[in-house]
């Protein structure tokens, strides 16, 4: 009888951030009444996987962020997820460029998950051989000190790591000249339009070139300008910091990389070296403002946005369409323009001195998020695609 969950840990993201979500999932799946397995493939990973063939029978289902399940094949040949028949999903917690070898061919079993809408559709249109493709937003998390609004000691917190875009750019430069060209071409375009996705400004770009692309080739050439959409995050990240930094108020930057950002050494900003993903959270519940950049998700918000709201601490991010279909500006968060940076550095300014305000956000947006954007929800929901 298939009865039990299967959750893998294929691989370390950021900050072992899958590790903790594995964590709130294997909860929320238990507290439903289920039985969870996680398996570490860390070691033994040949040995794990041969060992798991032999019991498939009893998985209901089983789960991977960014997994490296896709690629890998048997001593025969044969890839692993046509051996293993059971329902997998691939949560993709970025861009499905970045994941083009373990989506370009499909398996009878295999799922997608997204955390942005338009990623969900990018596969749908490119990669035909994924049949399944879903759109689910990670879960919120809630420390396990909780804070009222009044007791919390930071006034304004950053959390992310910054790689500098000066370096990303000198490797851009490098490419061969038909690439550099056409990263370049992309970055223009998509700061000149924050909601552009990447794949809408290739498209544009090919249209210009007069190139016509199949899909296979086209999901090739994103693959490989993946320099565009890392450059514009990490620029993106530092206007953003540097626009908070000029509010004057007491600012908190969490994350590896902000040494190398001289702007940043000023009185009034306390610079911190990057933590674990429980750590991070234990933090953002201690701050009243949690200022968020969402590295390229035209469609989707990021877990920070949702992790603040759970955490009572008002969330400052980005306006953009999907986001103010999600949320209420001013009422749920507070939106800023990307670009607009004075206004973003007056809108601290206008919150820091009106903390009455910002508490009562703070408030709504924890009532909006409590029922709706936890783990135990996500959980449930991927039941219902197991199931679809």
């Amino acid at each position: 009888m298939r009865d039990t969950i299967l959750l893998f840990l294929s691989r370390d993201l950021c900050y072992e951030s899958n590790r903790y979500f594995m964590e709130c999932l294997a909860e929320a799946f238990e507290h439903m009444g289920y039985s969870v397995e996680v398996c570490d493939l860390s070691l033994r990973m040949e040995e794990k996987l041969e060992g798991l063939l032999e019991c498939q029978e009893k998985y209901l289902f089983a789960m991977d962020f960014n997994s490296l399940l896709p690629r890998l094949r048997l001593d025969d040949g044969t890839p692993y997820l046509k051996a293993f028949r059971v329902l997998f999903f691939n949560y993709l917690v970025d861009h499905p460029l970045y994941h083009h070898v373990g989506l370009k061919r499909g398996f009878p079993n295999y799922s997608v998950i997204c955390l942005d809408t338009y990623h969900r559709d990018y596969i749908k249109k490119y990669y035909p051989d994924i049949e399944r493709v879903f759109y689910l937003p990670l879960g919120g998390v809630q420390a396990n000190i909780k804070r009222s609004f009044d007791q919390k000691r930071l006034e304004l917190l950053f959390l992310g790591t910054y790689e500098p875009e000066d370096e990303l750019y000198q490797e851009i430069l490098s490419c061969p000249r038909s690439r550099r060209l056409e990263i370049l071409a992309l970055i223009e375009k998509m700061q000149g339009n924050p909601e552009l996705t990447q794949e809408a400004a290739l498209l544009e770009y090919l249209l210009e070139q007069g190139e016509s692309l199949d899909e296979s080739d086209f999901t090739v050439r994103m693959n490989g300008d993946y320099l565009a959409d890392k450059y514009l995050r990490n620029l993106k990240r530092k206007e953003t910091a540097l626009a908070a930094a000029k509010a004057g108020v007491p600012f908190t930057v969490v994350g590896h990389g902000w040494e190398t950002v001289k702007e940043l050494e000023r009185k009034h900003i306390t610079l911190r070296k990057g933590v674990g993903f429980a750590a991070s959270v234990q933090i953002m519940a201690d701050a009243k403002m949690l200022l968020n950049t969402t590295p390229g998700f035209c469609g989707g918000l990021h877990d920070r946005v949702y992790s603040a709201m759970l955490n009572r601490t008002l969330c400052l991010t980005e306006g953009s369409r999907f986001a103010r279909q999600k949320l209420t500006d001013g009422k749920d968060a507070v939106f800023y323009q990307v670009g607009d940076w004075d206004a973003l550095t007056e809108k601290i300014v206008r919150i820091h001195e009106n903390p009455a305000y910002a508490k009562r956000v703070a408030e709504c947006a924890f009532q909006k998020s409590v029922s709706a954007d936890t783990w135990q929800k996500r959980a449930e929901e991927v039941l219902q695609f197991s199931i679809y």
